[in-house]
């Protein structure tokens, strides 16, 4: 009986390294993929832009993804209690600390310093869209104020409105973040999935989701100023973040450094 779990253990992990693998190909030619039609529909130059916006638009979400796991701990937010199908609600590792303090100690004050290096370096960096955008090298974003709303929040003369925008976008996509991470934990016990086995891909796009979802709110309010992410962004996101976490584990497994590729 011993020896038949040990083996099923170890099938398991082997069917997992395999789909982990599969995966980190699967994503990597999704992003080839995105990468040919977007240049082919438009320009090579719009695919970049794709990749600046979507990167400045969840950045406040990859810090606040990793900042619940390094000031977590403490009191599980379910408080050990099960759901109806007597499962745990969440787990221990989704705690209360994790869920305020990753957004607030960690997404949040990173993001300022990040974007606050973009406002001091705006007068350089904006020749760069200036000139793309006279020249008629985009085709998909070929507007100046996309540029302005991703990098610093909007117009310099629109201040401090640009900096209110940014605040929000920062604010609601770090909290976004934590609760769409702890949406998916809920959705994994629900399948059953014990704490720290893969749960494929949604462990790789809850706080992406969440992030979204949560940081398209303001807009409701100031039309107009807040811009909601594109289905174009919204779609290179969706690939670009497994694609990260699948190969850069792929790798890492592979060169020893970790012991499963997850």
């Amino acid at each position: 009986m011993i020896m038949s779990t040990h083996n099923d253990k170890g099938d398991n992990k082997r069917r997992n390294i395999k789909l982990a693998k599969i995966l980190a190909v699967f994503f990597m030619s999704l992003l080839f993929l995105n990468f040919l039609i977007i240049s082919i529909l438009f320009a090579w130059s719009d695919w970049v832009a794709t990749l600046i916006f979507s990167m400045l638009f969840i950045v406040p979400a990859y810090f606040s993804n990793a900042g619940m796991v390094i000031v977590g701990g403490g009191k599980p937010l379910d408080r050990g209690k099960n759901w109806r199908d007597g499962r745990r609600i969440l787990g221990d590792h989704k705690t209360v600390s994790g869920l305020i303090k990753g957004p607030l100690f960690i997404g949040i004050p990173l993001s300022c310093a990040l974007f606050l290096l973009f406002i001091v370096l705006w007068p350089a960096i904006q020749e760069i869209p200036i000139t793309g955008t006279t020249l008629g090298v985009y085709k998909l974003y070929s507007k100046f104020s996309y540029y302005q709303y991703y990098f610093i929040g909007g117009p310099l003369n629109q201040y401090p409105i640009g900096i209110l925008m940014l605040g929000f976008r920062i604010v609601f996509c770090s909290y976004g973040a934590a609760f769409g991470d702890i949406a998916g934990s809920f959705l994994k016990r629900r399948f059953d999935i014990k704490s720290g086995a893969p749960f494929w891909v949604v462990d790789q796009l809850d706080f992406v989701v969440g992030a979204i979802i949560f940081a398209s709110i303001p807009a409701l309010f100031f039309p107009g100023f807040y811009f909601i992410p594109d289905i174009n962004i919204i779609i290179f996101l969706l690939i670009l973040t497994p694609s990260v976490s699948f190969i850069a584990n792929t790798i890492a497994y592979l060169i020893k450094l970790k012991d499963v590729p997850w």
